[in-house]
């Protein structure tokens, strides 16, 4: 596609600091009013404006890989002949990213977990009004995420459910060109073990929309790992590539078997307070009774960790000390 020009525009929204709070930084009685931040908005407009996907990356200031993902969009998109618009926010909450936080250390509530937000409220009221403002006529709302910083997460995508508008099921048909190894597709939000009713995804879902709410990796703030930032940037390019916005055949990655949230999956725990010396690793597939890892005792005792089913490593503990029944490994089986 070529013959028509591409804008490029990039918006910063400010958030000046707001209340008088004493939870900030580790260590410190020193009391604040908070910091400034800045949410970053770059918006892609090729030849028409329709179809127009949002896509945010930092919802939880620590889980870097989707903010490079975002970042990385930001960089190639442009290269493409584009029909459409896409808005692309890396970092949806500045200042719990500045902390190297999960949370807004000044009021530490989950973003995911207001809606609508506030205009005048707190930092993470004012965040999600911001975020759902420059969302409100998306046609698709894709959040990237990775597990929390005690595990790590394989590709996978949850998807709001159907609520008989149809948009539940064209966000699995749009799930399947992302793609990811476990699509988690449930019959009703109550399903999913969260207040998944108040994330971005679901919201746009419950409103006639698509949206895709993905995960790979672990959080935590470490350096971001190329294998996830790679499945979030080529899940992207593919939900565009399916939704006309570029040319290209979508890239088909992962399994892709969709699983509902309360299909039971295999937990392996720890036997013992230790070390957690894994012998294998996430994204691999393992066998009944094979060795997964030793935990070793502080007083010489170790014990060896097994499988207890067959099927694929969705989940990985990334902390080198557990303790007694810490959670090890998730195998999702196949089937």
């Amino acid at each position: 596609m070529s013959g028509h020009e591409i804008k490029f525009e990039i918006k910063s929204i400010r958030l000046e600091p707001v209340g008088t709070h004493n939870t900030i930084q580790p260590f410190s009685s020193q009391i604040s009013k908070g910091v400034t931040s800045e949410i970053r908005v770059h918006e892609i407009r090729g030849g028409s404006h329709k179809p127009k996907i949002y896509v945010g990356g930092g919802m939880h200031g620590d889980e870097l890989n989707g903010v490079t993902a975002v970042v990385k969009l930001v960089r190639i998109i442009p290269t493409y002949g584009l029909r459409g618009k896409i808005v692309l926010v890396p970092l949806q909450s500045p200042a719990a990213f500045s902390f190297r936080e999960r949370l807004n250390p000044f009021d530490p509530i989950d973003p995911d977990w207001i809606h609508p937000g506030r205009k005048n409220g707190t930092y993470s009221q004012r965040i999600k009004h911001i975020l759902n403002a420059i969302a409100a006529d998306a046609d698709c709302v894709i959040d990237l995420h990775t597990s929390g910083r005690e595990g790590a997460n394989n590709p996978m995508i949850y998807i709001p459910p159907e609520t008989g508008n149809s948009a539940g099921n064209r966000s699995l048909e749009l799930a399947k060109n992302f793609g990811g190894d476990r699509l988690v597709f449930g019959a009703s939000e109550d399903e999913y073990g969260w207040p998944v009713r108040n994330a971005m995804p679901f919201v746009a879902v419950r409103e006639g929309k698509m949206g895709l709410y993905a995960e790979a990796g672990v959080g935590g703030a470490g350096i971001p790992d190329n294998r996830h930032v790679n499945y979030f940037v080529t899940g992207v390019l593919n939900v565009m590539k399916s939704l006309g916005m570029i040319e290209g055949a979508v890239e088909e990655q992962g399994e892709r078997i969709i699983t509902s949230p309360i299909k039971k999956e295999i937990e392996i725990h720890s036997p013992l307070n230790g070390l957690f010396m894994p012998t294998t690793t996430l994204g691999n597939r393992v066998t009944r009774g094979a060795i997964l890892a030793e935990v070793w005792s502080p007083d010489g005792c170790v014990e060896s960790v097994y499988s207890t089913g067959e099927g694929l490593i969705t989940y990985m503990n990334q902390f080198g000390s557990v303790g007694c029944g810490d959670k090890l490994y998730t195998i999702s089986p196949s089937e």
